[in-house]
């Protein structure tokens, strides 16, 4: 008999529990924190997207994910459209075959985010190749509209990176 009331006051519990869950999930704040969380989770697939072409050198799923004006600005190169952004992309992996990034932590907000990342690579695919290894850190701040990546600013010790490769310059594909 024991059992059975406890069964019933843990059904009678769940259900008011349910009934509280269905009722707030109609509160307006509620709903706009839940759209706000989607959203920000879009802005996260967005970068990681980003992320992973930088990693693997395969752009395809960049029109998803990024305007065609996209404005990219760095040390290394500043672009404003995809197609560019996209051949950059493929020079860094010529430049760098063995290229790696890693998303060392971001965040997202209401307008857009902001990742830390580590890039590694041999600069064996250049002009006058130096064969040196480079291992730099850098942030990226991610601007969105419409749901997809308007704008980077991408910040790293340009000094570091030339001084690991031994070089007065930024390597280029020689193209």
């Amino acid at each position: 008999m024991k059992l059975l009331k406890r069964v019933a006051s843990i059904t009678l519990a769940l259900t008011l529990l349910s009934a509280c869950a269905q009722e707030a999930s109609e509160d307006p704040a509620v709903k706009a924190m839940r759209a706000a969380a989607e959203v920000e989770s879009q802005m996260s697939a967005a970068i990681d997207a980003s992320i992973m072409a930088w990693d693997t050198g395969n752009t395809d799923a960049l029109d998803a994910v990024m305007s065609s004006d996209i404005s990219r600005t760095a040390p290394d190169r500043s672009v404003d459209n995809l197609d560019d952004y996209k051949a950059f992309i493929a020079e860094v992996h010529k430049v760098y075959p063995d290229f790696s990034i890693t998303n060392d932590g971001s965040a997202v907000g209401p307008d857009g985010g902001f990742v830390q990342w580590t890039v590694v690579g041999t600069d064996s695919g250049s002009e006058n190749a130096s064969g040196n290894k480079l291992t730099t850190t850098g942030i990226t701040r991610y601007e969105f509209a419409d749901g997809k990546i308007v704008s980077e600013l991408v910040i790293f010790d340009t000094g570091a990176v030339l001084s690991q490769l031994g070089r007065e310059d930024l390597p280029h594909g020689g193209e």
